[in-house]
């Protein structure tokens, strides 16, 4: 592993954007820079590579959108690990799932897909600024990643938003997505929390793994832009597969 400044000008007949884009992915392939690793700030990159920061930053946005790093505002850009036998994303940026894990080299799917329709518990009339036995829409659905199951999630909506009728294929394979483009809900940030959870007995068969395996369950509320909550979601993901992480500053 070189030092982080260890970056010279580059060379090449590409269009100069293309260039510092394969420049730089050479190295983060080659392991030049280790998962985590936070890259030098644009200004300092730009001038090792001699190159203009509009370049740089049509080449950093490339590679971020394959995986190779990721960049939080007013924090800095990051080192993705790009593990082909696991799965990890920052849990700051609000993306769909699908975007994630195709964006890490991984092709996302849908083992199945139920839609139906239930009253709204006390918990999750709270949750979603409704009343009690108001009519919710539950989607719950088994993803995958490669073909092989990895989580879980089951997502509920007031009934007046996203109709317990929508067929399960007019979904298509991101729901966040659907939500935004064809519901036309913008969705603004969610909350969110981490917590542990073991595989039940169901969850057992859907996920391919012994009851008891650990699982990384993800709890969240999304809300527009004027604050209102329109989707509860609960993920849960096999551990061992697919990791959240989260970057610190003081």
């Amino acid at each position: 592993m070189t030092d982080e400044f260890d970056i010279g000008p580059v060379k090449g007949t590409e269009l100069l954007w293309e260039q510092v884009y394969n420049y730089l992915k050479e190295r983060l392939v080659q392991g030049h820079f280790p998962p985590g690793h936070k890259l030098p700030a644009e200004s300092a990159l730009a001038k090792s590579l001699n190159v203009s920061r509009v370049s740089l930053r049509e080449a950093l946005q490339r590679l971020e959108l394959e995986g190779y790093i990721e960049r939080k505002r007013g924090v800095g850009t990051f080192v993705i690990d790009r593990n082909p036998a696991h799965v990890e994303a920052g849990i700051e940026k609000l993306i769909s799932m699908s975007s994630v894990i195709r964006s890490r080299g991984h092709e996302p799917g849908t083992k199945e897909t139920a839609i139906f329709a239930e009253s709204a518990t006390d918990d999750i009339a709270a949750r979603l600024g409704i009343r009690l036995g108001d009519p919710v829409t539950v989607i719950d659905r088994v993803r995958t990643i490669d073909g092989k199951p990895i989580f879980v999630d089951s997502n509920r909506f007031p009934s007046a938003y996203f109709p317990a009728t929508t067929p399960a294929e007019s979904i298509g394979e991101s729901l966040f997505s659907f939500v935004e483009n064809k519901l036309g809900l913008n969705i603004s940030h969610s909350v969110a929390r981490l917590m542990p959870a073991l595989v039940d007995d169901l969850l057992a068969e859907k996920l391919e793994v012994p009851p008891g395996t650990l699982l990384i369950k993800l709890d969240q509320v999304h809300y527009l832009q004027d604050n209102a909550p329109i989707w509860h979601s609960i993920l849960q993901y096999r551990q061992s597969e697919f990791s959240w992480y989260i970057v610190r500053t003081r």
